[in-house]
């Protein structure tokens, strides 16, 4: 087995300072709290029976629009689907 090729980056790198690794190490602390909080916050919805619905790709689709682009929506829906529905003449 051959040893890995260091290249010169690696060479010169000589690590962390003891400051450097206390901050790293509360950075990785506070984003395990957030994400504990955020996994409590999914866990309540799911308990209440909010299925994420707050966050979901839908619901923020149906906040950003107006009643205008409703209305465009439907329209451009109802001209794709009605030719499925309208009646065969012989």
């Amino acid at each position: 087995m051959t040893p890995a090729k260091q290249t010169k980056a690696s060479r010169e790198w000589k690590g962390y300072t003891f400051e450097q690794l206390v901050y790293e190490r509360a950075v990785a602390l506070a984003r395990i709290e957030v994400e504990k909080e955020v996994t409590a916050i999914s866990y309540d919805r799911v308990k209440q029976g909010n299925f994420g619905m707050a966050s979901g790709l839908f619901t923020r689709l149906m906040g950003a629009l107006n009643y205008a682009d409703y209305i465009v929506l439907l329209m451009q829906l109802y001209r794709h689907l009605s030719p499925l529905f309208k009646k065969k003449k012989k």
